[in-house]
């Protein structure tokens, strides 16, 4: 079973401290990192792909110490970064082999047939022999899991994979992460919930640098399953309840106003409690912690 194990992380630029004393610890599967952009998201993974150096803290992988195991930790991890560039003029297969010459100690003959079943397992063989220039946005970030899985890393590091890619598009990348978190902890970054929403094991949830939630996807709906109601209102209370800061959506007509706000008591007569998802129970557990209010 691989494990990460993440202790007591801070990290500053110059004087400003962008993480605070983040500590967690994940097992296999997909896990889910949430936060807004800025909130430390991306200097986490640069420090769990060790393209930063730890300032304070510690990290290791399968008992591996990113201090004291360098080198061997680098050979057990996959990156895919936001912006994922290749040299366009070449096919994706060449790409990919030329990859695995650099990431893999091996023959020809074991790297073609380790790059084989990466691109059956993407179900890439249709377009894999076309010049890169000729892919799609989705196809371009398919090839990018493709090179991340060389080698058969223990931790994958993905960020923001789906920015950029049609509704479609994105689809498709969402279904590669039951299939590349098999017998492996797959990190992925970001603030579009629905690209987790289905696959996830676990959640991480950073705000301005701080962890304000590690666990469940279920426990951290649960948490606060009882603070959302929904109503019809007049223009009065729609004001007096805008002020408190708690109306996540309002919907307007030219009699009322349809909202949804966070509440632990209803504060119409006619309000009704709604079911909370994962985007709703984001936005609930930001608002509380904006606010300095305890579930």
């Amino acid at each position: 079973m691989n494990t990460l194990k993440v202790s007591n992380l801070n990290y500053k630029y110059g004087n400003v401290e962008v993480l605070k004393n983040i500590s967690f610890e994940v097992k296999e599967g997909l896990v889910g990192i949430l936060g807004p952009n800025g909130a430390g998201k991306t200097t986490t993974l640069k420090l769990l792909t060790t393209l930063f150096a730890i300032q304070d803290g510690e990290i290791s992988l399968n008992n591996l110490n990113y201090k004291k195991d360098l080198k061997d930790v680098r050979k057990t991890i996959g990156y895919l970064p936001q912006e994922f560039s290749t040299y366009e003029n070449l096919k994706g297969r060449e790409f990919l082999e030329i990859v695995g010459s650099l990431k893999l100690d091996s023959n020809k003959k074991n790297i073609k047939k380790h790059l084989d079943e990466i691109i059956k397992t993407l179900d890439m063989n249709e377009y894999i022999d076309r010049k890169i220039k000729q892919y799609s946005g989705g196809m371009k970030q398919k090839l990018g899991f493709a090179q991340v899985l060389i080698g058969d890393p223990n931790l994958i590091v993905v960020d923001e994979p789906t920015v950029g890619l049609d509704p479609e598009q994105r689809n498709i990348i969402r279904e590669l992460f039951p299939v590349i978190s098999k017998n492996r902890i797959v990190l992925v970054t970001t603030h579009i919930v629905e690209d987790i929403e289905y696959y996830c094991n676990y959640l991480l949830v950073i705000k301005a640098g701080e962890l304000i939630y590690k666990g469940t996807k279920e426990n951290f709906i649960n948490e606060v399953s009882e603070l959302l109601w929904e109503s019809d209102v007049d223009v009065d209370t729609l004001n007096k309840i805008n002020a408190s800061g708690n109306i996540l959506t309002t919907l307007s007509s030219s009699n009322f106003s349809h909202i949804k706000y966070i509440s632990k008591d209803p504060l119409t007569p006619d309000s009704v409690k709604v079911k909370v998802n994962l985007q709703d129970a984001y936005i609930i557990h930001s608002r509380l912690k904006e606010n300095g209010v305890k579930k």
